[in-house]
């Protein structure tokens, strides 16, 4: 656990429960889904030395000059043992055809999570998983509370682009972009259709 945030889950939850917000966890959780998100895997090397890693869809850029990112880290995931400053770690963003490894990294047996993959030790030795779309290398710069989790900052020193394009979370759900040609009219397509179908499906639930 990162020095100075070792209040639990527990703790918190019974705190936000004191204060009598008004919007419930489950509330909260399905209207967040309702915003499309990419999937990452931050991996990162334990102070033993075995590879970690963790599904995570709250990721985001946040500076430009100079290039920094952040992800969100549940209090409870191992991927926070020993943090410390400078601490190098990779975002790896899924491809639209990893959803196994996305479901892999979101088990609740983490020792496993890398057994019989496939990866490359890559920036700063850091695990970099094979058949991504993107990755981004980073080294831990500030550690931010946020409720039941910590927001990780991270200077990005290395970042690469792997061709594949990118797997989509909304509506817990997993999605795939649609096909896009040259034009203009492939898109126009894509939301002429999804309208339809939502359409479609309003006047059927009535």
């Amino acid at each position: 656990m990162y020095k100075g945030f070792e209040m639990s889950n527990a703790d918190l939850r019974s705190g936000a429960a004191a204060e009598n917000v008004g919007v419930s966890p489950d509330d909260f959780r399905a209207v967040c889904g309702l915003f499309p998100t990419g999937v990452t895997v931050v991996t990162r090397n334990l102070s033993d030395g075995r590879p970690y890693g963790m599904t995570v869809s709250s990721f985001t850029s946040v500076s430009l000059f100079p290039p920094m990112i952040l992800v969100c880290i549940d209090r409870s995931a191992g991927f926070l043992e020993d943090l410390s400053t400078g601490l190098p770690f990779i975002v790896n963003v899924l491809s639209e055809n990893q959803q196994n490894l996305a479901e892999r990294f979101s088990s609740r047996r983490e020792d496993d999570r890398f057994a019989g993959l496939d990866w490359l030790a890559s920036w700063s030795n850091v695990p970099l998983l094979t058949g991504i779309a993107a990755s981004f290398g980073c080294s831990l710069s500030r550690v931010v509370e946020g409720g039941d989790h910590l927001i990780l900052l991270g200077s990005v020193q290395q970042v690469l682009r792997h061709g594949d394009r990118s797997l989509v979370w909304c509506e817990s759900k997993y999605h795939c972009l649609p096909a896009v040609g040259t034009g203009e009219d492939d898109w126009r397509l894509f939301i002429i259709k999804n309208l339809v179908a939502s359409s479609w499906s309003a006047f059927g639930d009535q």
